[in-house]
């Protein structure tokens, strides 16, 4: 018990409270940075964020309210449902969940990657002049793309809980296939969301979608940032997993604007507009 009561100690020692008021005052300035610094909007702003890891075909986009979503269809589809599912888990409880799904569910949600993957070549051989299955559509890159992002989020989600908390929690992501269903109406409010055009949703839904991509690339910093501190299965709250992920997501910020940096470089030197 001496031992037990001894490490609890070392581990909050090493997530002094100033760290985690430190990051809080960086979201807050960043996120200041981004709503009232001078010059282009918060929509060109985000656009610009994400245009290193998305192709932004505007013939591949949603407008609501007349204005283009940061993301195409499909990474729309994709990082949005990311993000929702992940807001899903944790509200329900099963944030710290380590089991990933049933095998049956794990098949179906695999169906659903497949599905984008098929209209993802399918649409590539449409612009390359190939052969093609069918005639792409703006609804399948959505829709394939919000499942996609439900199976990213519920199989990637287990497998980090095992690499960083100390306690096991036995709890799987989606155990059955009435939770499963608990995702339908929340995929099917993003889906409806994003295809009604209203202008109310533009900026929510561009929101969420950068977010789903800064927490995506965050996560998969932090894997190599626990692993480099050699930090696995040491952390019990939050609050001392912080600092760790507070430097992963500004990591994340900054591999964004070099790719969409390099993005740019390159269609200048191929003389493409951007």
């Amino acid at each position: 018990m001496i031992g037990q009561k001894s490490t609890g100690q070392t581990e909050t020692a090493s997530t002094p409270p100033w760290i985690t008021g430190l990051l809080a005052v960086f979201y807050l300035g960043l996120l200041a940075l981004v709503i009232f610094l001078p010059g282009a909007s918060l929509l060109d702003r985000l656009r610009w964020l994400d245009s290193g890891v998305c192709a932004q075909m505007p013939t591949h986009s949603f407008y609501p309210g007349g204005e283009r979503l940061p993301l195409c269809s499909r990474n729309t589809g994709i990082y949005l449902g990311f993000i929702t599912t992940l807001i899903v888990l944790y509200s329900t409880g099963r944030g710290r969940a380590r089991l990933v799904p049933p095998r049956s569910i794990i098949i179906v949600l695999a169906v659903g990657i497949i599905a984008l993957a098929i209209d993802g070549f399918n649409s590539l051989a449409l612009d390359l002049g190939f052969p093609h299955l069918y005639q792409p559509h703006n609804l399948l890159r959505l829709g394939t793309g919000l499942v996609t992002g439900l199976a990213m989020a519920s199989l990637a989600l287990p497998i980090l809980n095992q690499l960083f908390w100390q306690e096991g929690n036995q709890q799987s992501s989606i155990p059955t296939w009435k939770s499963l269903l608990l995702f339908l109406p929340v995929l099917i409010l993003c889906f409806f969301a994003v295809t009604s055009q209203s202008g109310i949703v533009l900026y929510p839904l561009a929101l969420l979608s950068t977010t789903g991509i800064l927490i995506a690339i965050s996560s998969i910093n932090l894997i190599f940032i626990i692993a480099l501190s050699k930090r696995g299965e040491t952390f019990a709250t939050y609050q001392q997993l912080l600092p760790f992920f507070g430097l992963a997501f500004a990591l994340a910020i900054g591999e964004m604007l070099a790719l969409a940096q390099l993005k740019f470089a390159l269609l200048q030197a191929l003389g493409i507009p951007g």
